[in-house]
């Protein structure tokens, strides 16, 4: 993606003119106009604020446009008559100018900070992309913790969950949808869902995929996102339609015994300390299907683990849940596995305990 806007960009500017010191030089200034993209989308009054502080020429004009609440026609248009006419004698000049015009057209069309990182250091050559993934890698290495789930009663984390059997259909469909699409319908689904969709993307994308749903979550009313949860469907049953998708039969309703033997072996050898830390950071709805593909006695060794109010929260969540697909059964349970190695590597759990959770999460069904 990168190199392809790095090229559109060399089309009408050649970086190789500019100096290595004053790439870099930009490159931090790129990084600057990248976290107030962040803080924008929280912050009514960050432009503002940041306008008021800043002393460079062409991000000061930018940001003063910006201030007055201009949209991204209104932002490139003032902005190119902000841009002096004699500068075309200094390429430096020159190039400060394209990239503050780049980024802050991207965050007045409110663009994630990645998109708006990758759109102004295009301008710099790609030999920068490196040093861009390496700055954004971080960045989401230190994002805050995610806010609450907002769950709209409907069928979707279900379809999530069948669809992550194979990643393959997950990822065709979440493509398909596009990602304001995506992160919308996201929106509205428990953090399960957003735990199978996130893998698909990469670091930076994934952190671009749940900044934009947690921001949605704020900004979109319950209609808009059940709105974007049906379009979602929509584009599924599209792809189903036209051949696209490899969806096992919905009507088989009983998990494979060997599986189910697998995943009673492995909750059996967990410690309750481990259960009660990890179901304790677990959603309801993913304990109770993935308890659909367990023997009796791990439910027992679930619910002695837990406290009377965790107790409570999975039972309520039993009794709500209907009798799904294997294919949805079996995707809780890997990711209730996934979940509770990385609880029981963290414990330094004994090998075997481990190398029973390591074949449930990587079951192939």
């Amino acid at each position: 993606m990168i190199e392809a806007i790095a090229e559109a960009a060399s089309c009408f500017f050649d970086a190789s003119k500019v100096s290595r010191q004053k790439k870099d030089a930009l490159f931090e200034l790129a990084t600057r106009i990248c976290a107030l993209a962040a803080d924008a989308r929280s912050s009514e009054k960050a432009i503002e604020k940041a306008a008021t502080v800043e002393h460079r020429k062409p991000l000061k004009a930018g940001l003063t446009i910006l201030a007055t609440g201009a949209d991204p026609e209104a932002f490139d248009r003032a902005f190119a008559q902000a841009e002096p006419k004699d500068g075309a004698d200094d390429p430096g000049s020159e190039l400060e100018w394209l990239l503050v015009r780049a980024g802050l057209r991207g965050v007045a069309a409110d663009e994630h900070y990645s998109v708006v990182m990758r759109r102004m250091t295009a301008f710099l050559g790609s030999e920068y992309y490196d040093k861009a993934e390496d700055w954004l890698s971080d960045r989401a290495k230190r994002r805050r913790a995610k806010g609450e789930s907002l769950v709209f009663p409907g069928e979707l984390p279900d379809v999530i969950r069948i669809l992550a059997m194979d990643k393959r259909n997950l990822e065709r469909v979440l493509r398909a949808a596009g990602h304001e699409i995506a992160a919308a319908a996201l929106a509205g689904c428990p953090q399960e869902s957003m735990d199978l969709a996130r893998p698909l993307y990469g670091k930076i994308g994934a952190a671009a995929l749940e900044d934009d749903a947690a921001r949605m979550r704020v900004h979109l009313s319950s209609d808009e996102i059940e709105q974007a949860q049906a379009t979602f469907l929509e584009v599924l049953r599209n792809l189903d339609e036209r051949g696209e998708l490899h969806l096992g039969p919905e009507d088989e309703l009983v998990a494979d015994p060997v599986y189910v033997a697998a995943i009673t072996k492995a909750i059996l050898g967990l410690d309750q300390t481990i259960i009660k830390g990890a179901f304790r950071q677990t959603e309801g709805a993913l304990v109770a299907t993935a308890m659909q593909g367990m023997e009796p006695e791990a439910h027992d060794h679930i619910l002695s683990a837990l406290s009377n109010k965790e107790t409570k929260r999975i039972l309520d969540a039993i009794d709500d849940a209907d009798p799904l697909p294997k294919r949805a059964v079996q995707g809780a349970g890997k990711l209730l596995a996934e979940k509770l190695f990385e609880a029981a590597a963290a414990a330094k759990a004994p090998k075997a305990v481990l190398e029973h959770l390591a074949a449930v999460r990587d079951w192939e069904s």
